[in-house]
């Protein structure tokens, strides 16, 4: 038995050591990002696939990518966001088709950025996108949750609050996971996506830009293995502090609101920022809600019979 206590506590202090080392230094990771194209019944027709590209920006550095792919490998960048994708022509085959991109990454604890490129426009961040639409309802919330806030700033911290109170992480039943912001202020539940869209929509309701973003968690008790899927998160800007980052899902089931309010850890990697995301080349569909898994359209329709897997080891 006191071995055992032993042991635990082992764990848990060595858990708690790592959760405090990502929010003070960076972490160098290697990823793998695997593609399986599955057969077609239409051979040898014309196949598009767009793969998401890790952002490079001040919180993020890509110093290798190797490409196995039997197909040429293009790197595009569409204009809006500036989000950078892997672009493939290729023909449909008989046989499964397996691709692999490989990276390895530096990622560091970010605080925001004052300074905006481009891409970082708040501009950009101010409207309604699809599903973070600007509805009464989320108006009247907004309204309600800012009336004693002073600042911008006090109102965004204000809108995090409300997230973490009134959400739950729940990932039962249907409907959660499309960042539906309507959908999110209706049932007050849904996975990270979720929460972030109706803290965007909350924001915007106020005039405050707010934008999201999409990556891959890395988990902080063990040093490689296979991820299961993606964690997203979103920045609201002050014009006076810039842009303030949030992680209203971590901050939710680690109970550590304040260390994920103005600051991220480095244990993910970020691989895309907006909504309704039109690719380069341009799709055939429709915009993409958002872009963390690949794309792909046959004959110019959508082909969903595209498969993906994860995979991370701690570097440093």
């Amino acid at each position: 038995m006191q071995s055992y206590l032993i042991l635990t506590f082992f764990f848990v202090s060595q858990f708690l050591y790592a959760s405090e080392i990502i929010f003070q230094k960076s972490q160098k990771y290697a990823f793998t990002y695997e593609v399986v194209i599955a057969p077609s019944q239409k051979e040898n027709k014309k196949l598009s696939l767009w793969i998401p590209y890790p952002v490079e920006d001040q919180a993020q550095k890509v110093f290798s990518f190797k490409s196995h792919s039997v197909w040429p490998v293009k790197l595009t960048q569409e204009n809006k966001y500036g989000n950078r994708m892997i672009y493939i022509e290729g023909k449909t085959k008989k046989e499964p088709v397996t691709l692999k991109f490989e990276y390895k990454i530096e990622r560091f604890p970010y605080k925001g950025e004052k300074k905006n490129d481009s891409f970082l426009a708040p501009a950009l961040y101010r409207g309604p996108d699809k599903l973070v639409p600007i509805f009464p309802e989320i108006q009247t919330i907004a309204k309600e949750e800012t009336k004693k806030a002073s600042s911008t700033h006090q109102k965004i911290r204000a809108l995090y609050d409300y997230i973490i109170n009134a959400m739950t992480y729940d990932k039962s039943g249907t409907g959660w996971g499309n960042g539906d912001a309507v959908w999110a202020c209706s049932t007050k539940r849904g996975n990270c996506t979720d929460f972030h869209s109706l803290f965007i929509a909350l924001n915007r309701s106020e005039n405050i830009p707010a934008r999201f973003e999409i990556g891959f968690p890395i988990p902080v008790d063990k040093t490689e293995g296979e991820i299961a899927g993606y964690h997203c998160w979103a920045a609201a800007y002050d014009k006076h502090k810039g842009w303030i980052p949030v992680d209203a899902t971590e901050a939710k089931k680690t109970g550590e609101i304040e260390k994920y309010f103005g600051a991220l850890p480095s244990n993910r990697i970020k691989f895309s920022q907006g909504r309704d995301i039109v690719l380069n080349p341009r799709q055939k569909g429709e915009p993409l809600n958002y872009f963390i898994y690949p794309y792909a359209e046959v004959a110019g329709e959508k082909y969903p019979e595209v498969s993906r897997k994860f995979y991370f080891k701690t570097l440093s």
